[in-house]
C-alpha cells in the first residue's frame, strides 16, 4: 500500500463520515459493491475515473480535492465569499425593490385619494427612478452595468426637471439644467469612455484632442441654452468661451505634443499660462465685452482699484521662476545624463 493510496483513503472515510454515509450507501449511490469502497478506504485501490465526479458530489467536496485527497481552504473561501456577495446582492436588490414598490403604491394612492388626480405622484416616480438606477440596477445582469447605468440615473434626472417642469408654471429654464447635466456627463465620464474605445489608429493617439473637442461643443451648447439668444450667444458667450478655453487647451497640448523632455514642457506651459492668464487674459475679455479700463499695477496701492493687477503681476513673476526652475533642472538632468552615459 502506497502512502498516496493510504492518504486517499483516509480522506475518504473522513468525508464519507462528515457527511452521515455508511460504506454501503455510498456504494449504492455510486452503483459500485460495498467491497469497492472498502477497497477505496483500505488504500488498495483507487476508483474508476469515471466515478470521479459523483462520488466528489457524494462526499461534498470538489474534483480537485477529491484527486489530490486534501481540502482546498483557498476555494472554499473563493466560494463562501462568492456565495456570501451572490445574498448581499440579493438582499439588497430585494429591499430596494420593495422599498420603491410601497412607495410608489403608497405615493399612488395618497395623491389620487387627496387630489382626486394624479399630480405630484409622477415626480416621486422621477426621483425613485434616478434612486433605482443608482442602487438597484447595477445589481442586475446586464451588461455594460456602468454605462446602463449612468445612462438610467440621467435620463432619470431629465425626467424629473420635466415634470417639476410641467408641474410648476413651466417657463424657460429647463433646457439649462437638462444641458448642464449633459455637459457634466461629457466631461466627466467622456475621457473614461474613449479610454474605452477601439479607435483606429490615428485617432487613438489624440484621444486628449477628441476628449477637449467633445468638451468644447458640449460647453457652446450649455452656453446657447444658458443664453437663449443666438445673437449674444455668438457674439459674446462664444468668444469669451473660447478665451477662457485657451487654458485647458494650452495645457492639453503642451503636455501632450511638445517633443521636449517632460521638466522642459513643464517650464513652457507654465510660462505660457502664466503670461497668458496673468498678461492678456483680462484684456481679451475686455475686448469683448467692450471694457476699455485695464487693470491698473502700483505696489504702493493696495485697495480695490490695484489690488487686482497687483497680484497679477506678483503670480505672474512666482510663475515664470517656477518655469526657470524646471528649465534649469531639466539642462541639469540633460548634461548629468550625457555625462554619465
Amino acid at each position: 500500500m502506497s502512502p498516496s493510496k493510504q492518504a486517499f483513503g483516509r480522506f475518504i472515510i473522513a468525508k464519507r463520515q462528515a457527511v452521515g454515509l455508511t460504506q454501503r450507501d455510498l456504494a449504492e449511490r455510486l452503483f459500485v459493491t460495498e467491497s469497492a469502497v472498502s477497497k477505496w478506504e483500505r488504500g488498495l485501490s483507487y476508483p474508476d475515473i469515471t466515478l470521479v465526479e459523483s462520488l466528489s458530489r457524494e462526499l461534498g467536496v470538489s474534483e480537485g480535492e477529491l484527486i489530490n485527497a486534501s481540502d482546498d481552504q483557498v476555494s472554499r473561501e473563493i466560494a463562501r465569499d462568492a456565495l456570501g456577495y451572490r445574498r448581499w446582492k440579493a438582499a439588497i436588490f430585494w429591499t430596494t425593490s420593495i422599498a420603491y414598490a410601497t412607495a410608489l403604491v403608497t405615493c399612488f394612492v395618497v395623491n389620487l385619494s387627496v387630489a382626486h388626480t394624479l399630480s405630484w405622484f409622477w415626480i416621486v416616480v422621477a426621483a425613485l427612478a434616478a434612486a433605482f438606477s443608482l442602487t438597484t440596477l447595477p445589481l442586475l445582469r446586464v451588461r455594460p452595468k456602468g454605462w446602463i447605468a449612468l445612462a438610467a440615473f440621467v435620463v432619470s434626472i431629465a425626467a424629473l426637471l420635466t415634470v417639476v417642469w410641467l408641474e410648476n408654471g413651466q417657463g424657460s429654464w429647463l433646457p439649462i439644467p437638462i444641458t448642464a447635466i449633459l455637459f457634466s456627463v461629457v466631461v466627466i465620464f467622456g475621457p473614461i469612455w474613449l479610454a474605452g474605445l477601439s479607435l483606429p489608429l490615428p485617432a487613438s493617439r489624440h484621444r486628449t484632442v477628441i476628449a477637449l473637442g467633445l468638451d468644447t461643443i458640449a460647453l457652446a451648447v450649455l452656453l446657447l441654452a444658458a443664453t437663449s439668444d443666438p445673437i449674444l450667444w455668438v457674439t459674446q458667450a462664444l468668444p469669451i468661451a473660447a478665451i477662457a478655453l485657451v487654458i485647458p487647451w494650452g495645457i492639453a497640448l503642451g503636455i501632450r505634443y511638445l517633443p521636449l523632455a517632460g521638466l522642459f514642457r513643464g517650464a513652457i506651459v507654465i510660462a505660457f499660462m502664466s503670461i497668458y492668464v496673468c498678461v492678456l487674459l483680462q484684456p481679451a475679455i475686455a475686448w469683448v465685452d467692450h471694457d476699455t479700463q485695464p487693470r491698473p499695477v502700483d505696489f504702493s496701492q493696495w485697495h480695490d482699484s490695484y489690488i487686482g493687477g497687483n497680484v497679477s503681476i506678483l503670480v505672474l513673476i512666482g510663475s515664470l521662476l517656477v518655469a526657470a526652475v524646471l528649465a534649469i533642472t531639466a539642462v541639469m538632468t540633460s548634461v548629468r545624463s550625457s555625462s554619465s552615459a
